[in-house]
């Protein structure tokens, strides 16, 4: 009877192994690229919020301040005030586009605590207030030939937005204010 010898080892485990490795670090790989992207994203969200909520509160500190009645003069000797436009000057241009512009500063609205963080993600806020002349008060006063006096109310465009900061989303908002 003949002696049985081992069978001639050829390596397949080791092969099979490695590719099963090879796969295990790829599937890592790409999880984590697409939780790196999700928290990128996830950041972005939390600027984008903290831009808008410095916006939507530059735009009540306005509306605020013409409801008080302390806004003014819109003569253009206050920062962010400006007058009725007037027909054919240059005055049409959209102001918040101006690069001249000059935008009133609003009161910093966040808790000490959170200061440094969302100074970073939203800078102060900012508005501008434009006049926009005498309009008719209510629906009925537009359907009459001649608009009586007590028709006419004052309206505004007030403009808000978060302070542009490098590399963070700005957010714009706009309202026509009737006090």
């Amino acid at each position: 009877m003949k002696a049985m010898l081992p069978a001639r080892q050829r390596g397949v485990t080791l092969v099979v192994a490695l590719m099963l490795l090879l796969a295990v670090t790829l599937l890592g790989l790409a999880s984590m690229r697409g939780t790196g992207m999700q928290e990128r994203m996830s950041a972005n969200l939390y600027d984008r919020a903290i831009a808008f909520q410095a916006a939507e509160s530059s735009l009540r500190e306005a509306e605020t301040l013409l409801a008080n009645g302390t806004a003014g003069p819109f003569d253009g000797t206050v920062s962010g005030l400006y007058a009725k436009p007037t027909p054919g000057a240059n005055s049409f241009l959209n102001r918040w586009e101006d690069p001249a512009a000059v935008w009133a500063s609003a009161t910093v609205w966040w808790e000490a605590a959170d200061a440094d963080t969302r100074a970073k993600a939203a800078g102060v806020p900012q508005y501008l207030i434009e006049d926009l002349g005498l309009w008719p008060s209510t629906p009925d006063c537009d359907t009459v030939t001649t608009i009586a006096a007590d028709c006419l109310k004052p309206r505004y465009r007030i403009t808000a937005r978060s302070a542009p900061v490098a590399g963070r989303p700005a957010v714009l908002l706009q309202t026509t204010y009737r006090p």
